[in-house]
């Protein structure tokens, strides 16, 4: 078989294309992504696909960069294909937030190709990834430390904003790819850093790989062999994942997942690393952070610990353990200050609190109210007690509280601590105040200021209204 029919038949294997698709292809000028456009240009007739094309110059190599693209452009009008042209200055970006100057280009880059595929209603946006590809990843993720999940590589396709990933060229390794470029007549560019030793992946093509064929003359073969094994196995363990997940989740917020420890504990080892290691990814933001296993690892002894312990994580996560609950999270999704002023409440009335995430009701009654009439969390005090405006406000270090049926007052932290408040919401919890006296801390406790007796005659209840209830 020929490169062209291989490709199309592994395209119906795989399930990459389907007939009347519009791809958008990836096209840097390279040997790859020219085969690849080239080979699905040469079969679009055929199978009915709308064939278009998308050029990144991302500016970094001057002359060479300008060149590229005057060689895609030109190629593109030969062969007839549309192609978008986007210019992204990673220099620039660089300059203004820092960072890998490989992560920044790759995200500039897939920024762009996003915006080309909403611009042409592309069905699939094709990339060149090939089999040297794979195997370069795959032992970049074993020298990090991957799990077996890792070790599947780079998927064939995947989900990516409304359409689908393909990579048709991963089963073809790199000397097939430019035998099809040189029989075709091509002549792709050249990108002189592929052969700086400056990156890990260059290092691995030109040194490692090299001296592992020394052991094994087919060893990327092996190595491609085992991801696809890898592969096949995580379609089984994304199932049992997807259940174990279903139990052991507790809430799912933005930024946020929250894990129950005892569920969490009760699965086999190796589940309880992959729902780690799956909950940390859905928070990464982009994906552009692999989670290591040692990370992995970290998280798990973490929920064998007390309370209050807190781990930092590679991209920007965080994990902490708080009582039954294991938490993980970005770590800006923490950041929120509650502020430290008082603030009025409106008696009657309602005043919102938004930073610290709800509202107080104040309502003012000449009978008892039944607990059916009252919502959230609620206290009852007599209203004819009232000598000082009322506010809220977060809590104070020191802080102490007259406790109702209690001698003497007690440390709010300590109330906290007791009634297992998590650390992170303790200072988003409102303290109720009358004068210079805390009088309630909303589901909490209740100080002993102006209890209810046989001789109240107004009843004054407080009602905080969580717009952002814990599990």
């Amino acid at each position: 078989m020929t490169f062209r029919e291989r490709l199309r038949e592994s395209i119906r294997r795989m399930g990459l294309l389907e007939r009347g698709d519009t791809v958008l292809v990836g096209v840097s000028g390279g040997p790859d992504s020219m085969a690849l456009l080239h080979a699905l240009w040469r079969l679009s007739a055929e199978e009915e696909w709308n064939i278009l094309a998308v050029h990144v110059n991302h500016q970094l190599r001057g002359k060479a960069s300008e060149a590229d693209q005057a060689y895609v452009e030109s190629r593109c009008r030969e062969w007839g294909i549309p192609c978008d042209i986007r210019r992204v200055d990673v220099s620039a970006r660089l300059r203004e937030r820092g960072g890998n100057l490989q992560d920044v280009a790759r995200r500039l880059r897939y920024d762009a190709f996003r915006e080309a595929a909403a611009k042409a209603g592309a069905d699939k946006l094709a990339l060149a990834h090939q089999a040297d590809d794979q195997v370069e990843t795959v032992l970049m993720r074993f020298l990090r430390g991957t799990g077996v999940g890792g070790l599947a590589g780079i998927p064939p396709s995947r989900p990516w904003y409304g359409m689908v990933l393909v990579r048709p060229l991963l089963p073809f390794f790199r000397e097939e790819i430019e035998a099809y470029c040189r029989e075709e007549g091509l002549h792709p560019r050249r990108d002189e850093s592929n052969d700086s030793l400056a990156y890990t992946r260059n290092r691995l093509r030109h040194r490692l790989i090299p001296q592992l064929a020394e052991y094994n003359p087919r060893v990327k073969e092996a190595i491609l062999k085992l991801s696809l094994l890898a592969a096949e196995e995580e379609k089984v363990w994304e199932r049992l994942e997807a259940e174990a997940a279903e139990e052991v989740t507790v809430r799912r917020g933005r930024g946020e997942i929250t894990l129950d420890v005892s569920a969490l504990g009760r699965q086999p080892l190796a589940l309880q690393r992959r729902l780690i290691k799956l909950h940390l990814n859905c928070l990464v933001k982009d994906g552009a952070v692999e989670i290591p296993m040692n990370a992995v690892d970290r998280v798990l002894s973490l929920a064998e610990v007390g309370t209050g312990s807190r781990l930092h994580l590679p991209g920007n996560l965080e994990a902490e353990r708080e009582y039954g609950r294991l938490r993980l999270r970005r770590a800006e999704a923490d950041s929120t200050d509650p502020g430290g002023d008082a603030l009025p409440l409106a008696v009657p009335g309602v005043t919102s609190l938004p930073h610290m995430g709800g509202a107080i009701e104040a309502r003012v009654e000449e009978r008892p109210l039944a607990a059916g009439e009252l919502s959230g969390r609620w206290a009852v005090f007599d209203a004819d007690r009232l000598e000082h405006p009322l506010c809220a406000r977060p809590r104070r270090p020191g802080d102490r509280m007259r406790l109702l049926g209690l001698s003497g007052s007690k440390k709010v932290k300590e109330i906290m601590i007791d009634a297992k408040v998590p650390r992170r919401l303790r200072s988003r919890l409102p303290m109720v105040i009358h004068g210079e006296e805390i009088i309630w801390i909303p589901g909490l406790r209740r100080s002993d200021w102006a209890p209810v007796t046989n001789e109240t005659r107004r009843f004054l209840y407080l009602m905080w209204l969580s717009s952002e209830e814990e599990e």
